[in-house]
């Protein structure tokens, strides 16, 4: 990674490893230390307040480094879990979060998840609506299905709810789970009468870095008809125009600060696989001493067949987080490490 770089765009503070490392878990560390009371309570309402107060703590500069490596849930979270789905809401909240910073005053981040967008992003006048994307790293595909990337129905719905107000739509979305060709995501996002538009983590990042505002995000989607003459899955033509139009009198910047953002995002990916590898050693260490306690064999055998006992949960949830960790680890190398 490219320290000058990293200075020019970030400051001193994140030249640090360590402080990268603190906003590479900082979601998981803030759940770690109240997930317990949410769990007792089940209010969003009071953790999402609790977050936002913390991120409030955080410079602009610091916002920027959070929201360019966000998107990615914890892959030692189990599927479906409550932890999971509130993990998604706090990357919901650091994107409302971010439209306030660039001039969206009006946002607001609803609590009817069933029938509505995850944001609703507004500066009172114009409304748009935003749907923060969220996938493992050790998902086991590069990218994720149409279905499951945009419903432009939903899209409808939520906008036909705030009548003249509703623009258009957004999908925030993280750059590692990309489609390396076409797909028919990118015929749906090109849509000129839909104006349903997919931008990377990294972008919005950018706003907050070059002190774009709320009226880019407004143009891009009101030119939309002008942008796109027809939809088309052409994965290089949609970022060439969409790029172009955001970033058109900064272009040279965003560049290098893509560029840099590649390497922050795989260096999160590096350290997440270190975790995961830590957390085998664990899961080994655990399963060596209990054949190390228990020399004789037949004495292992009678601890873990006895119904009374939880050696044999004790083994056998050892060895299950070591198969869910190297699986995982492959994945990751396969899908998300350049």
């Amino acid at each position: 990674m490219n320290k000058k770089t990293l200075k020019k765009f970030f400051g001193e503070n994140l030249k640090k490893q360590e402080k990268r490392y603190e906003s590479y878990n900082f979601i998981e560390n803030f759940l770690y230390k109240h997930f317990l009371d949410y769990e007792k309570s089940k209010d969003t309402e009071k953790i999402t307040n609790l977050f936002l107060k913390e991120l409030n703590k955080f410079s602009k500069v610091e916002i920027a480094f959070l929201v360019l490596h966000i998107g990615y849930i914890p892959d030692y979270y189990e599927h479906d879990s409550s932890i999971e789905t509130l993990h998604t809401k706090l990357t919901e909240t650091i994107i409302f979060h971010w439209a306030k910073l660039i001039g969206f005053s009006e946002s607001e981040l609803p609590t009817q998840k069933s029938s509505y967008e995850d944001i609703t992003i507004s500066d009172g006048e114009n409304i748009i609506v935003c749907d923060a994307k969220s996938f493992r790293l050790g998902r086991s595909q590069k990218s994720p299905n149409v279905k499951d990337t945009i419903k432009l129905a939903d899209y409808e719905k939520w906008l036909s709810k705030h009548g003249n107000k509703g623009i258009g739509g957004l999908i925030t979305f993280p750059s590692l789970h990309d489609w390396k060709k076409g797909s028919d995501v990118y015929q749906y996002v090109s849509d000129p009468k839909k104006k349903v538009v997919l931008l990377f983590y990294e972008y919005i990042s950018f706003f907050l870095i070059s002190d774009y505002k709320s009226e880019s995000l407004i143009e891009l989607i009101n030119n939309y008809p002008k942008l796109f003459n027809e939809k088309s899955n052409d994965r290089t033509n949609y970022w060439k125009k969409i790029i172009e139009s955001l970033f058109e009198s900064n272009l040279k910047k965003f560049r290098e600060f893509n560029q840099l953002a590649k390497s922050i995002n795989q260096e999160n990916v590096i350290y997440k696989k270190r975790l995961l590898e830590k957390d085998i050693e664990r899961a080994k260490n655990e399963v060596k001493s209990l054949f190390k306690k228990y020399k004789l064999i037949e004495k292992l055998v009678d601890e873990i067949t006895d119904t009374d006992s939880k050696i044999s949960d004790n083994l056998f949830n050892n060895v299950k987080k070591i198969k869910h960790c190297k699986i995982t680890i492959d994945r990751i190398t396969k899908f998300r490490t350049e």
